[in-house]
């Protein structure tokens, strides 16, 4: 299970990655980024070859034989995730002790600077790669 959101946290971040590049941005993920301030909705306002490129992680499983509850677990997980990134919730806690990180914050920055956080906070790619912002750091890209 640690496998799938860690597989799942590197394929968001390569097509995430690649719907920024030129032609893609200008005529598929612009669509996403209309949302300056996202909110629930905005998560799953995409272009259909957006889905089709985010869904294609179910790819995975036609490598990696899994059990037929993860390839289910991975529906409800890709249909639900993109609603709580943009959910204006940094954490969600359920009862008293169960706090699930939503990474709101990451991603709201994302949406106003549009060059930084294109992954998650599970694997760190965009502090690998050099774009990662915490929203205090790099004068530069707080006054685009």
């Amino acid at each position: 299970m640690v496998a799938f959101f860690l597989l799942s946290a590197v394929h968001f971040w390569l097509i995430h990655s690649l719907l920024h590049w030129g032609p893609l941005y200008k005529y598929v993920h612009r669509l996403h980024h209309r949302n300056v301030t996202p909110g629930p909705w905005s998560g799953i306002s995409m272009h259909p070859v957006e889905h089709i490129l985010y869904f294609s992680f179910f790819l995975v499983w036609w490598v990696l034989p899994v059990h037929p509850l993860l390839i289910l677990l991975t529906g409800l997980y890709k249909g639900i995730e993109p609603t709580v990134s943009h959910s204006g919730f940094q954490k969600i806690t359920i009862g008293k002790k169960l706090k699930i990180e939503a990474g709101d914050f990451f991603h709201q920055l994302h949406h106003g600077l549009f060059k930084v956080n294109y992954g998650n906070n599970i694997v760190p790619l965009d502090a690998l790669f050099g774009n990662w912002h915490d929203g205090e750091s790099d004068k530069s890209l707080k006054d685009e």
